[in-house]
């Protein structure tokens, strides 16, 4: 990343909801003016949401702590949950990534709007065969060659 940016990495559970979520988001900000909240300095801040459809969905269908999501990315703010307050949030993006076999598997169309959405299959073994030898003849070289053969 260049010099101007952070990230930071959120991983999804099923008990994951919107009040632990803003808890966790907001860890990594800091108050710049009036109610305006951004990460620190200059820094633009990356936040990447593992799992993002992992969240339990309620009985009216929804995903509390997905709904927090986008409402930072239509709004850009949320409300303090102590003083009833907006929150103006600046400089944040998110990216995520999804489990295929797990969670649920739909994700709220107000929220996917949001992301360029790629599907990418797990690698075949031949593939993964080969990724991991060229790991491992990488760190098989600095020693003797018995050992590397």
């Amino acid at each position: 990343l260049p010099e101007n940016f952070s990230s930071v990495t959120l991983n999804f559970n099923y008990y994951t909801d919107s009040q632990t979520l803003q808890n966790v988001l907001e860890q990594s900000l800091e108050k710049k003016a009036g109610r305006t909240y951004g990460p620190p300095g200059n820094q633009n801040l990356i936040f990447f949401v593992d799992d993002l459809n992992m969240p339990m969905v309620d009985p009216y269908n929804t995903q509390t702590a997905i709904a927090l999501v986008r409402q930072h990315m239509d709004h850009h703010h949320w409300y303090d949950r102590s003083k009833l307050i907006v929150k103006d949030i600046i400089n944040c993006q998110y990216v995520s990534a999804m489990n295929p076999s797990a969670g649920s598997f739909v994700v709220n169309p107000r929220l996917q709007r949001h992301f360029s959405v790629f599907a990418v299959p797990f690698p075949d073994s031949l593939s993964l065969f080969a990724i991991y030898t060229t790991f491992l003849d990488g760190h098989l070289k600095s020693f003797d060659e018995e050992v590397y053969k």
